[in-house]
C-alpha cells in the first residue's frame, strides 16, 4: 500500500514541476548551507588525538612580567603558552611525565648531497625532542626516531615526511643517507609516513589548520647551532635583553618554547600540577615567577580553547546556517500549503469514495518525505560541490578539512526528509480537513 501512496506521491510532483522544483531546491539549499557549515566547523574542531587527548597536555608557567599580565581575555589572565629556554630545560631534566618535549619551529636551506647549493630549498622545521613522536603518535614509514643520548646532546640528525623524502630520494628508504641543512650535514634517521592531524595542536594557532612542517631535528641541535629563525619563531620578552647574542637569548626571560608532557593516566594531572607549581615556589626564591597566578596545565582540546583555534564564531555560524534552513523549510511549508489546497477537489473525491483522513495524511506524508529525499540528494551534491570550491579557494588547508564524513553524508538526507516531514505537518494537518461536501458542491 505504501508504494501505491509513493506512486501517487511521484505522479503529483510531476503533475506541478514548478512548485515541486521550488520545494525540492529550497530544502536542497538550505540542507546545503547548513551541512557545508557544520562540516567545516566539525574538522576544524575536532579531536587530533582521541584516543589519549585527555592526558596530553600543554604545559603553561606562570613566569611572566610582575608588572601585568601576558595577556587578557575576557577580563581574565591568560599564561604565556610558551616557555623559556631555562625552564624548558629544567623540566626535561626532571622528566616528570611519560614522555615530554619541546616544540619550536625554524627555517634553513635544505638539499642533498648530490644536490648543488643552487638547487637548495628553503623548507621550515620542527624542533622538537625524541618524546615528541610518542606524544602524537607520528607514524613512521622507516625508521625510527633519534636515541635519548643524541637527543640530549644535539645530535645532527633528521627526521623527513614523506613528501620530502619522495623529492629528494625517490621515495626510497633514505635511513642513513646525509642531506644539508644550511652547512650542516645531517643523517636521516627515520621517514615518517603520511600524517596531517587536524587541527594541529602543537605548532600554536597560527597554523592549527596547515599541514605540520615537513623536517625534524632534535631539539638542542637547533640551539647548538644558533638556527633560530627569529621571523619563524614566536617568542616575548618582558625584559631587554643584555645583547644579541644566543647565550644572553636562552638566560633571558623570553618565552618561544611550547612544551608538551604525556602522563600515563588522566588521573595524574593534579599531581603533575602540584609539580609544576613547586617547581616555580622554588623559582620564586630566585625572584623570578612572581606573579600570584598558578601554573597549569590544558589538555587537547582545552588548549584548542585556550588558544583560540575554537571560537565561538564557529558556533554562531552554524546556528546561522541552522536559521537558515528554518527559514527555507517554513517556505518550504508555504509551498506545500498551497500544493495540497490545490488538491481539494481530489480529496473531496476520495474522500467520499471511502478514503479516511488517515489515508490522506498518509498519502501526503508520502509526498513530503520524497520530496524531502529528493531535497537531501540535491543538498548533499551541493553540499559536495560548496566544499570542494571552499577547498579550491583556500588551496592552503589540507584536503581533509573540507571533506565530508560517510555519516555527515548520511545525516544530510536524513535531516532532509525528517525536516520536510516534520514541517509538512501542518500543511498534511490542513489538507485532512477539507470537507468532502464542499468540494463536492464547488464541482
Amino acid at each position: 500500500m505504501i508504494g501505491y501512496y509513493f506512486k501517487l506521491a511521484w505522479i503529483s510532483l510531476k503533475k506541478t514541476p514548478l512548485l515541486s522544483i521550488l520545494m525540492i531546491g529550497t530544502i536542497a539549499m538550505g540542507i546545503a548551507a547548513t551541512m557545508i557549515t557544520s562540516t567545516v566547523s566539525i574538522m576544524m574542531a575536532k579531536d587530533p588525538l582521541p584516543e589519549k587527548s585527555d592526558r596530553v597536555f600543554s604545559v603553561r608557567l606562570s613566569s611572566w612580567s610582575p608588572d601585568k599580565a601576558y595577556q587578557l581575555s575576557r577580563g581574565e589572565e591568560m599564561l604565556p603558552p610558551m616557555m623559556t629556554y631555562m625552564d624548558t630545560m629544567n623540566l626535561l631534566e626532571d622528566g616528570k611525565g611519560l614522555h615530554q618535549s619541546a616544540v619550536v619551529m625554524y627555517k634553513s636551506m635544505v638539499r642533498s648531497e648530490e644536490q648543488t647549493e643552487k638547487e637548495a630549498k628553503m623548507l621550515r622545521f620542527n624542533s622538537v625532542n625524541n618524546d615528541f613522536f610518542e606524544i602524537f603518535d607520528v607514524p613512521f614509514l622507516f625508521g625510527s626516531p633519534w636515541s635519548d643520548s643524541e637527543d640530549k646532546k644535539g645530535a645532527a640528525l633528521v627526521v623527513l615526511d614523506k613528501q620530502t623524502n619522495d623529492r629528494l630520494f625517490g621515495g626510497a628508504n633514505s635511513v642513513g643517507q646525509h642531506i644539508f641543512v644550511g652547512p650542516h650535514l645531517v643523517r636521516v634517521v627515520g621517514v615518517i609516513d603520511s600524517w596531517a592531524p587536524l587541527p594541529q595542536v602543537f605548532q600554536g594557532p597560527n597554523r592549527a589548520h596547515n599541514l605540520p612542517y615537513p623536517l625534524f631535528t632534535p631539539f638542542q641541535f637547533q640551539v647548538n647551532n644558533n638556527l633560530l629563525s627569529k621571523g619563524e619563531m614566536s617568542w616575548r620578552c618582558w625584559t631587554a635583553l643584555d645583547d644579541g647574542s644566543l647565550e644572553s637569548f636562552l638566560a633571558s626571560e623570553c618565552v618561544w618554547i611550547r612544551y608538551w608532557v604525556e602522563l600515563e593516566h588522566a588521573t595524574q594531572r593534579d599531581d603533575y600540577t602540584d609539580y609544576i607549581n613547586a617547581y616555580a615556589q622554588e623559582q620564586k626564591k630566585g625572584g623570578r615567577f612572581v606573579r600570584e597566578k598558578p601554573s597549569e596545565l590544558f589538555d587537547i582540546n582545552e588548549s584548542l580553547i585556550e588558544d583560540h583555534v575554537i571560537e565561538d564564531d564557529d558556533r554562531i555560524a552554524v546556528w546561522l546556517a541552522f536559521a537558515f534552513l528554518i527559514a527555507c523549510l517554513l517556505n518550504c511549508m508555504g509551498l506545500m500549503l498551497i500544493k495540497f489546497y490545490g488538491k481539494g477537489a481530489e480529496v473531496g473525491l476520495r474522500r467520499a469514495v471511502g478514503a479516511s483522513k488517515q489515508h490522506i495524511a498518509v498519502q501526503f506524508g508520502c509526498e513530503t518525505v520524497l520530496i524531502g529525499t529528493l531535497g537531501g540528494i540535491l543538498g548533499l551534491t551541493l553540499a559536495q560541490l560548496g566544499l570542494r570550491l571552499t577547498a579550491d579557494t583556500f588551496a592552503h588547508l589540507p584536503e581533509g578539512l573540507m571533506q565530508m564524513t560517510t555519516a555527515l553524508a548520511v545525516l544530510t538526507v536524513v535531516l532532509a526528509v525528517f525536516s520536510s516531514t516534520l514541517f509538512g505537518l501542518w500543511p498534511i494537518y490542513r489538507a485532512t480537513q477539507i470537507q468532502p461536501s464542499a468540494q463536492l458542491k464547488s464541482q
